[in-house]
């Protein structure tokens, strides 16, 4: 009888456990349906600006071409979302991706950026230049 109510209908968990442990699987999921939207409008606007260059300005405004540009940004990771159903698969290629972009990307804008330095004709040496940035 009262048991019962207290346990949640005496599967010997009570029922506060219960509504934990459904947040709890329930959480990641929801963080990820929440940050996604902002996370394929943000790659979509940089994908749009690194296409268009100095041109941004003149295409910013075109809703179609502002369209496109998130689509091609978020189809994707649906699209292999679907395919791929094993989240440790999934998490290998995340991180993966995070350690590239971590770890590579700033090495390649620090040499991109001495050599447009040197191309016209600044000064590569700076105040926070050492022998651990000497290249």
């Amino acid at each position: 009888g009262g048991e019962d109510i207290i346990s949640g209908g005496g599967d010997g968990i009570v029922w506060w456990a219960q509504a934990i442990s459904i947040y709890v699987l329930c959480f990641p999921a929801l963080d990820v349906i929440s940050a996604f939207p902002l996370n394929a409008i943000t790659l979509g606007n940089n994908m749009m600006g690194s296409f268009y260059g100095s041109k941004i300005h003149e295409v910013e405004h075109d809703r179609w071409i502002r369209m496109r540009f998130r689509l091609l940004a978020s189809i994707p990771p649906i699209i292999l979302g679907i395919l791929e159903r094993q989240l440790g698969t999934i998490t290998d290629y995340a991180g993966t991706t995070g350690f590239l972009i971590g770890f590579t990307f700033p090495a390649l804008l620090y040499l991109q950026s001495r050599f447009l330095a040197k191309k016209k004709h600044f000064s590569v040496s700076t105040h926070y230049s050492s022998y651990a940035s000497s290249t």
